[in-house]
């Protein structure tokens, strides 16, 4: 049987295989282990005598060394500014590590970070969490301004509509989506394209998180924590803003508590109501586009429901101008 035929415990215990050998090049003698999230990456949760880690192999990540060298040194340069996770290096020092899993025939990063307590914010965030999220956003987009690497760490370019990740959609149909969502998929792409080129002649690219919203927010005992800087790289300051409000397209008027908070700390970045339609719509773009190649069992299991909630989203959109989490069930 394939990894990719495994069902999730399966592959959890698979992956789970590479845990000690790599705790062991942090020097972390764990004497609990368990899995915290397996999805696009797989994050592990180690504790030791004294002190929990979180242990991410990026399955699915396509960042090459040198952009995950980039994500750990923003985290680190950090330094409480925003909460976030605090990166542990290797006991010769890096900041990252690889190796190699043998049911997928190829080498993965893997980062380490101090664990953050609490929970994960998730699908139902309060009116004062999304605020907080908003100022959060803003924060790290105003450290980010200043923010330089040590070579050879460099973020991706991701002022596009499928950021730093792979294009599946072109120019091949995949098989997994039906002629009309197609169709849909690639009239979609055109206008996002055009967008993102126009407002990047006009827009000075920054270091952007990418991937900001509730369910990569921990609520701690001390307050909101931003985690997963794994889509990290050079975009529009927008951007960020799009991306969180998809996740709140089921009542888009949430949305005005994350821009308050956004506008408490910096001035929200201008654009017309038409074009932040779009940039919400490139989301859906991306994460159509990365699902193709995501591996976990429960996603390959979900993806049928996907693709079907997909196509009635954007003809939606098509139909409106606005892009809303419309459902088939």
């Amino acid at each position: 049987m394939t990894y990719t035929e495994l069902d999730e415990a399966g592959q959890i215990a698979e992956v789970g295989k590479l845990v000690p050998g790599l705790l062991a090049q942090y020097g972390i003698d764990a004497n609990e282990l368990t899995n915290a999230n397996h999805g696009f990456n797989s994050t592990f949760k180690a504790v030791s005598s004294n002190k929990a880690y979180a242990l991410r192999i990026n399955l699915g990540s396509s960042k090459s060394a040198n952009e995950i060298l980039a994500e750990m040194q923003w985290l680190e340069a950090l330094d409480g500014e925003v909460s976030a996770p605090v990166p542990v290096r290797t006991t010769s020092g890096e900041l990252y590590t690889s190796v190699y899993f043998a049911p997928l025939e190829a080498e993965f990063n893997a980062v380490m970070f101090e664990w953050l307590e609490g929970e994960e914010v998730g699908d139902e965030p309060t009116n004062e969490q999304l605020f907080g999220i908003g100022q959060a956003m803003a924060k790290l987009q105003v450290f980010a301004k200043n923010l330089t690497f040590t070579a050879p760490a460099t973020l991706p370019n991701i002022n596009n509509s499928l950021l730093q990740a792979k294009d599946l959609l072109r120019p091949n149909q995949p098989k997994e989506i039906d002629d009309e969502l197609y169709g849909l998929l690639m009239d979609a792409l055109k206008i996002s394209d055009d967008l993102h080129e126009r407002l990047s002649k006009e827009i000075p690219l920054q270091p952007i998180h990418a991937d900001l919203h509730a369910g990569n927010i921990i609520q701690g005992p001390n307050g909101l924590s931003v985690i997963d800087f794994d889509d990290a790289g050079f975009g529009l300051p927008i951007q960020d803003l799009s991306i969180n409000a998809l996740y709140l397209r089921e009542d888009k008027e949430r949305e005005k508590h994350v821009a308050e908070g956004y506008s408490s700390i910096a001035e929200l970045p201008k654009i017309s109501p038409e074009d932040f339609e779009i940039l919400v719509m490139a989301r859906a773009l991306c994460l159509t586009n990365a699902i193709l190649e995501m591996k976990a069992a429960e996603i390959i299991e979900f993806l049928p429901t996907y693709m079907k909630r997909t196509k009635k989203r954007f003809q939606n959109f098509f139909a409106t101008g606005e892009f809303i989490l419309v459902k088939t069930d």
